[in-house]
């Protein structure tokens, strides 16, 4: 299989993928709680595997994950959805370090969300000076598509010669009932599950399949969650990923 993460390219092999397809893929994470059974890198590992699988069916670049820079009050579960304290009470995690106020932020709640748009618009700019004709971010944590729409909209009005869009994997599927969006539930458990399954143990659950579950937003996984389930849903969103980087060069 050829190359596709960009960072691992030799000059020579940039510039003769870049002739035939210079677009970038590029997904947006966090570092967050999906339960007991899931990686807490989900939503970047997600965004990650999938801007590659785009990469090698379009011929463009799977550029390296951005993991960190997010506003540390934009929904994060051990932010808004953790009131009784349990998963960061499993995570040994001090409560105090997760108030928005908290001083080793140093910035408040509207200054991290700037600061998170100009580092997404430093890196759209990134793209254009690469020669990118096409980039493709995908928010695998949902909370940050705002924000990097704002990004996106200030780029495209200020450069030409390069298009950007942001989008959930729910954007770039389209009306596709093969695809669905959650917290740690049905279907972000089936995605990594089959895209990264060394990153998902269903085990953790043996015996336990009637207590309550901790930090999950959708349907119980134990019972809904497949890799069949997940392989689908990779076909639909991929195949929007490539048609949409299509479309931004053609415009």
């Amino acid at each position: 299989m050829k190359k596709v993460r960009y960072h691992e390219m030799l000059p020579y092999e940039i510039m003769e993928r870049r002739a035939q397809f210079p677009a970038a893929f590029i997904g947006l994470g966090v570092l967050e709680w999906h339960s007991e059974h899931l990686a807490v890198g989900l939503d970047a590992l997600k965004a990650e595997k999938l801007c590659e699988l785009a990469a090698e069916r379009s011929g463009g670049f799977a550029f390296p994950t951005l993991w960190y820079g997010e506003p540390r009050t934009a929904d994060l579960m051990e932010v808004k959805h953790d009131r009784d304290g349990k998963i960061k009470g499993y995570m040994g995690l001090k409560a105090e370090c997760f108030d928005p106020d908290y001083p080793g932020f140093g910035r408040n709640s509207e200054e991290q969300g700037q600061f998170y748009k100009e580092l997404i618009f430093h890196l759209l700019v990134q793209m254009h000076t690469l020669e990118m004709r096409a980039v493709c971010l995908l928010c695998g944590h949902y909370p940050l598509h705002p924000l990097a729409l704002e990004a996106v909209k200030r780029f495209n009005a200020t450069f030409t010669g390069t298009k950007a869009f942001a989008g959930t994997e729910l954007d770039y599927a389209g009306p596709s009932k093969e695809v669905g969006g959650d917290h740690a539930a049905r279907w972000e458990t089936s995605f990594l599950w089959y895209l990264r399954p060394d990153c998902v143990d269903m085990s953790v659950y043996l015996h336990r399949d009637k207590e309550p579950l901790v930090g999950i937003l959708g349907e119980d996984p134990r019972n809904t969650a497949s890799i069949q389930l997940g392989r689908k849903a990779v076909e639909v969103i991929v195949e929007g990923m490539v048609a949409k980087a299509k479309e931004l060069m053609e415009s």
